[in-house]
């Protein structure tokens, strides 16, 4: 877990910073799918509070 979180941190970081493409810095931070899993998962979230309360 502490892997993913560094390597989510130097992906994010890359990805505010510098001009590289968003596909190449994923692929060199070896992250693959794990930013589109939580970024689903927070919009089924946002998804699921607006339709039940």
């Amino acid at each position: 877990m502490k892997t993913w979180l560094k390597r989510f941190g130097e992906a994010y970081y890359r990805f505010l910073e510098t001009d590289e493409d968003a596909d190449t810095i994923l692929r060199e931070t070896k992250l693959g799918w794990l930013p589109y899993a939580v970024s689903g998962a927070i919009l089924a979230l946002i998804l699921m509070g607006d339709y039940l309360f």
